[in-house]
């Protein structure tokens, strides 16, 4: 199939939005799956959330974070060009009901995952307040898109550069406090969705979260994505995107996801050399191991 772009677009700094064309995947896939992108044959492939389909066009809508070699080589391409393949839709879709009032937080990058839950949770007929959160008016994005799905919409910046300065956390701390919410949707940081997580907990609210884990060929095979979720290991890539985030263990969570930190969600990269200090270290460990 010929994957061609049709749109593109610049939405804030290294921040671009891609339509491409894909009719397959945009007739069957909904809020909370996700594709693996493949540039070229040179790089590897890495998943990308769906973040709008368009099925009588054909096309579908992805966000690209221009942070590594395989993410800015997809934002360096034009209009036009084509990639060389598109696998998809993968993931479990989302859980979207009738709760009544939802608050979806969303930070960085996870505002364009937020994004499509938005959109079919007010379809459903849902009151939905927004919070978008980013370390900068620079960086911060669909913040247009997310005022036309959303009934409210709140915005916080880390350094005060726009609207109000602090954490989306804290703007959901108030509104928790402030309204009777029936259920929350938090995607970011390890540290926000668990901090979303124990605030839900405390007012015994619903929480879904979506976890963002090394995932290399989202078919479940390698095992990279293995997430902890209600006291056993489950694959992010086949049994989610999305969780239950009362059942998340976020320790575990924490350590997978420091454990290749060069791999972030649209940026993974195999590490595919050992430092030299490493191996030397490696080395010397073997050469006072006991010898029989």
């Amino acid at each position: 199939m010929n994957f061609k772009i049709t749109h593109k677009q610049v939405l804030a700094q290294d921040i671009k939005r891609i339509d491409v064309h894909a009719p397959d995947i945009a007739r069957k896939g909904v809020p909370g799956q996700f594709v693996m992108v493949s540039v070229n044959a040179s790089l590897p492939a890495f998943p990308m959330s769906i973040v709008e389909s368009d099925d009588r066009r054909g096309g579908i809508s992805l966000i690209v974070h221009e942070i590594g070699p395989a993410t800015k080589a997809l934002g360096e391409l034009s209009i036009g060009d084509t990639l060389l393949n598109v696998v998809g839709p993968l993931g479990k879709p989302a859980v979207i009901e009738k709760f009544g009032l939802v608050v979806c937080v969303a930070t960085g990058i996870g505002a364009a995952q937020i994004l499509p839950l938005c959109r079919a949770l007010k379809k459903k007929g849902n009151k939905v307040i927004g919070i978008i959160g980013a370390k900068s008016k620079k960086v911060l994005m669909l913040e247009s898109q997310m005022r036309v799905v959303c009934d409210e919409i709140f915005i916080a910046t880390n350094d005060g550069s726009y609207e109000r300065k602090g954490l989306a956390t804290e703007i959901l701390k108030e509104l928790l406090n402030k309204y009777k919410v029936n259920c929350v949707y938090a995607i970011g940081s390890v540290d926000m969705m668990e901090a979303a997580c124990r605030m839900a907990r405390l007012k015994e609210i619903p929480i879904y979260v979506t976890l963002n884990p090394h995932i290399t060929n989202g078919l479940g095979i390698c095992g990279s994505c293995r997430v902890k979720v209600g006291g056993r290991f489950q694959l992010a890539c086949v049994d989610g995107l999305q969780f239950n985030g009362h059942e998340v263990d976020f320790i575990d969570l924490n350590i997978r996801m420091n454990a290749l930190k060069e791999s972030g969600w649209g940026n993974q990269n195999l590490l595919t050399k050992t430092p030299k200090r490493d191996l030397a270290t490696l080395v010397k460990s073997l050469w006072v191991l006991p010898r029989k």
